[in-house]
């Protein structure tokens, strides 16, 4: 029987102090204030609480409902870590609390770490998507002591016959023993997953939740698939087949609820409530809350593109112009313009979950989750 490992609020050396509390919850409240401010007059942000990095247009997945394996255009040479590590004064200035590396796959970087250990030296909180292949027991380790604060591992099926069919290679347990390396080491790391639904797995929607708990990881969260954002570019009917049917979507939102309200009992993160209620606005084209991209988070794409959302691409590069003189340009500010007035049927997690917490009902209804939530995504390990 796999060890249950205890929460990150028990387990993690890197609890929160008492008077760093307040600290938080006036940071919260100016972030809204600011959030506010700059929507109101339709003007750039004050600050990017939220960079989401591209470290590598490289993978090693070959995933059904993603093409950024394949060789799709010449879009120059990757950042270099001294290019990485140029942005730092930026992020200060924009008061970034959070740098997101993603990919691609980012652990296919040597350099990793020593941009890890960057920006965590610089103060902010450092997150990592990955799907886990490449991590060992050592790797898990090194990213960790580098200053990695949360962990997320890309997981979308119970069985390795199914996640084989969804992301094309063998790497089921090769991601499960991820989550364990980052959860068992000397600094024990919060680790989340994250499910995209696709009709390949919507009929084991319920099984992640008790696999969640076997996993011993902190926060599951549930990733409608759809043709838009980062995807944009594939062929429609790449999607097809992967497409949850309309008829289908009650019945994956019973599931979804089901399956929520069963991670919370066991202690486990997961979708909001209202997130999971709305779960088939990602196929339909209608605004549910006010979208925060380009406001509350900022896109740098493996090769220096900054953009407020991947539909809304800005041809600014920090290769040519500083991150913060972007975010405060018209150009910037175009493509804000475009993400207020957007009404793709868009439903994508990393943008919706900040929007729901960010909505001021939803805020007002629901303060101490809201302010749980930032003050676990911005706390840092210690060294």
């Amino acid at each position: 029987m796999e060890t249950v490992i205890p929460s990150c609020e028990q387990s993690r050396p890197f609890l929160v102090p008492p008077f760093a509390e307040l600290k938080n919850v006036l940071n919260l409240g100016r972030l809204y204030l600011s959030l506010s401010w700059s929507r109101l007059l339709r003007r750039g942000p004050g600050q990017v609480a939220i960079v989401h990095l591209a470290m590598t247009d490289r993978c090693n997945s070959r995933c059904a409902a993603c093409d950024i394996w394949q060789p799709r255009w010449a879009a120059g040479a990757e950042l270099t870590m001294r290019e990485i590590l140029g942005l730092i004064p930026a992020l200060k200035r924009l008061k970034t609390r959070i740098v997101s590396l993603g990919g691609g796959e980012p652990t296919l970087r040597d350099d990793l770490e020593e941009c890890i250990r960057a920006l965590h030296e610089a103060g902010m909180a450092v997150h990592m998507n990955t799907n886990g292949l490449a991590v060992t027991a050592q790797r898990a380790a090194s990213l960790v002591n580098a200053g990695l604060g949360l962990v997320r591992i890309s997981c979308d099926h119970v069985t390795p016959e199914g996640y084989k069919a969804i992301r094309g290679v063998d790497g089921y347990d090769r991601a499960v023993e991820a989550m364990r390396f980052f959860r068992q080491g000397p600094r024990p790391l919060c680790v989340g997953v994250n499910v995209v639904v696709t009709r390949l797995n919507q009929d084991v929607i319920e099984a992640f939740a008790d696999r969640a708990a076997a996993w011993g990881v902190q926060k599951l969260q549930f990733i409608p698939v759809h043709a838009h954002l980062q995807h944009r570019n594939m062929d429609a009917a790449t999607f097809e087949p992967l497409t949850p049917l309309t008829a289908d979507l009650p019945a994956i939102k019973d599931a979804l609820r089901r399956a929520t309200r069963r991670l919370r009992a066991a202690g486990i993160e997961t979708n909001s409530r209202y997130h999971i209620e709305h779960f088939d606005a990602a196929y339909q084209p209608r605004r549910v809350v006010p979208c925060v991209s380009g406001r509350l988070s900022v896109i740098v794409s493996a090769f220096g593109e900054v953009q407020p959302c991947y539909q809304y691409p800005t041809g600014l590069n920090v290769r040519d112009m500083p991150l913060d003189r972007i975010v405060h340009s018209e150009g910037f500010r175009g493509a804000c313009g475009c993400v207020s007035r957007c009404r793709l049927p868009c439903w994508d997690v990393g943008p919706a979950e900040p929007s729901i917490r960010l909505h001021l009902p939803h805020l007002l209804a629901h303060p101490l989750r809201t302010w749980r939530d930032a003050r676990l995504a911005a706390s840092t390990p210690r060294r």
